[in-house]
């Protein structure tokens, strides 16, 4: 079938039901960012830890998460060291793309909030066209910023909806335990528990901008 709608409930229902066969290797690539930092003592090494993270490992695990997204919409068996290894082979353009993306959206959410987010839209592609449509980093921008042209509003919707629903428990959780011994692993182990559903949902967004086919479950 064709997906066509951006209604984030549409699209949370059918990132649901799409997400299971790929549910656990997703969940894999997700404790890194939610778990790993609270192993690690000391605020300067949590600080390097978070910034090799989002320079070099997030981009290459964040590959990984979309080559494995990518295979169960289109009903096609794929393993975790599989979708590694696809991600390595573009090692180099998902680490500059990512880099490009923090130099480009950084100040603009520091110098005012608006632009930052109008920008994050308008390049909310980039990492898919480098994994999927096999671009360089600058042309990935170049595809992201083509693709949602005139488009805005109609991606920023589902994706900051999406993003609240699935991140709402996470914030209430953060408040109710912000205080206890055990309130990091509560939030960090329910962020493994959803960030497959949030990764599935936004690929889905993104074949439906892109208008391209998703094979029916």
């Amino acid at each position: 079938m064709t997906q066509t709608s951006l209604s984030p409930s549409v699209i949370l229902r059918d990132a649901l039901s799409r997400v299971g066969p790929v549910f656990i290797p997703l969940a894999v690539l997700a404790l890194p960012a939610n778990i790993l930092p609270l192993l690690i003592p000391g605020a300067a090494l949590k600080g390097v830890f978070n910034f090799v993270l989002a320079i070099v490992v997030g981009p290459i695990l964040g590959g990984a998460s979309i080559a494995l997204a990518n295979r169960a919409l289109a009903n096609e068996n794929i393993d975790l060291g599989t979708a590694l290894a696809m991600a390595w082979q573009r090692a180099g353009q998902l680490i500059l793309t990512s880099i490009l993306l923090l130099v480009i959206l950084i100040p603009s959410f520091l110098l005012l909030l608006i632009p930052g987010i109008y920008l994050s839209v308008r390049l909310f592609a980039s990492q898919y066209e480098v994994m999927l449509g096999r671009h360089s980093a600058i042309d990935a921008l170049k595809a992201s910023w083509e693709l949602t042209e005139g488009r805005w509003w109609e991606i920023f919707w589902p994706t900051f909806a999406i993003a609240i629903i699935i991140g709402l428990p996470i914030g209430i959780l953060s408040a109710i335990f912000m205080n206890a011994a055990f309130g990091g692993w509560i939030t960090g182990l329910l962020g493994v528990v959803l960030t497959p559903v949030l990764l599935m949902s936004f690929l889905m967004i993104y074949k439906v901008v892109k208008g391209q086919t998703i094979a029916a479950a």
